[in-house]
């Protein structure tokens, strides 16, 4: 036990001692203030491009950048296996996601979520039927009608089919089948979409201004799926939709009418002495303006080799059908083009986990340049370039 004695005189002198301490600290700098932490409002204005950073073992994300310099703007978070869609004014984003209750097994929940880019927040979402396509992640499995009233999802159960959603209502409209068929390529006008057929067809289907009419007609063979099959992917060129074969042709198509008819094929690799032939995931991109088209493309092609990434991006003149430039890049696997007489290009690297911005010179035909890169801060798939 410590005696009181003893006590007091520990008081006494911590008493005598606080004096003598305040005198050696009457000089020390003020205390650091708390620092307020803030939130902003709304991201960086000026334009942006979204990377899909798709995970399928936790959340994926939107990824916003700065389509100027690659700086990083935030993202928008979403479900496993999420598939990313942009509206034309880049002021919204799409996702659909899907949420596994217990990962292996139990229920499982689809919806489509709603983001408002510029604060990168959710305003709403729709819950889907749980038939969503759990698949990687490529442009034709989210697509959006021309007025952007309704959006469509690709499904896969495995049997094929497309939730159609009224965005605008905030409700699923219908559940239209498409057996042996796969992607979403809507008209230009109208409710329609097509989609590709395993028979080397197209199904195309019209739908009522309210989204719940579905007639089907199919196309004649338009390509030929053992052969020379085509990337899922499809873009346009003016008003034809094109797609690229793995054997290295263009094919465009028009979908105007009731069915889809055969424009025209040509190849891009005839007049190139070794093997050459595309590959990668979104692995075109067409600049209106230009008229050019760059495609991701690798040597000594074989069965299997159609998702090898690129070691050349070709520079292909559309309306003189040819080749300018073959620009040395390796591991790029997903392509966005800007609309301008000289395009900038927006990739995915496959080998080093970034995204990168690419210049290009119409007097020097078409020849690439890389500008800058960035860690795209998770495995992307899509690149996406918006006002």
């Amino acid at each position: 036990m410590v005696s009181q004695p003893y006590l007091l005189a520990l008081a006494l002198g911590t008493a005598l001692t606080l004096p003598a301490f305040a005198q050696e600290n009457a000089d020390a700098p003020e205390p650091i203030a708390p620092e307020t932490l803030t939130v902003k409002e709304a991201i960086d204005p000026g334009p942006n491009i979204f990377s899909n950073a798709q995970s399928w073992d936790g959340a994926s994300q939107i990824q916003v950048w700065s389509a100027e310099d690659l700086t990083y703007k935030g993202n928008m978070t979403a479900g496993l296996m999420g598939q990313m869609l942009i509206s034309p004014d880049g002021t919204t984003a799409y996702g659909q996601s899907t949420y596994m209750t217990r990962i292996t097994h139990g229920d499982i929940e689809h919806v489509l979520e709603i983001y408002d880019v510029a604060t990168l927040s959710i305003t709403s979402e729709i819950a889907l039927p749980a038939k969503a396509a759990m698949v990687a992640a490529y442009t034709p499995y989210l697509a959006m009608s021309a007025d952007g009233k309704l959006v469509y999802v690709q499904n896969a159960t495995p049997a094929t089919s497309v939730t159609v959603v009224d965005v605008e209502a905030g409700e699923v409209i219908q559940e239209v089948p498409t057996p042996g068929c796969f992607g979403i390529y809507p008209t230009l006008q109208g409710y329609g979409f097509s989609t590709a057929c395993g028979d080397g067809t197209f199904a195309s289907f019209a739908l009522g201004a309210d989204g719940t009419e579905a007639t089907r007609s199919v196309s004649e063979v338009v390509f030929d799926p053992d052969e020379n099959p085509i990337f899922i992917p499809g873009k346009r060129i003016g008003e034809a939709l094109a797609f690229i074969t793995y054997n290295g042709d263009l094919i465009t198509l028009d979908d105007s009418g009731e069915s889809v008819a055969l424009l025209d094929t040509v190849s891009i690799t005839d007049d190139v002495e070794d093997a050459w032939a595309p590959g990668g995931y979104d692995l075109f991109a067409y600049s209106p303006t230009a008229d050019i088209l760059f495609v991701t493309m690798h040597s000594e092609p074989y069965d299997g080799s159609h998702k090898n990434a690129s070691e050349e991006i070709w520079a292909y003149d559309v309306s003189e059908d040819t080749v300018l430039y073959r620009t040395h890049v390796e591991g790029v696997i997903s392509l966005s083009a800007t609309d301008e007489e000289a395009p900038t290009l927006y990739a995915v690297n496959e080998h080093e986990a970034t995204l990168e911005i690419f210049s290009s010179d119409p007097e020097a035909k078409y020849v690439l340049k890389h500008e800058a890169s960035t860690d795209s801060r998770g495995w992307a798939t899509l690149v996406s370039v918006a006002p």
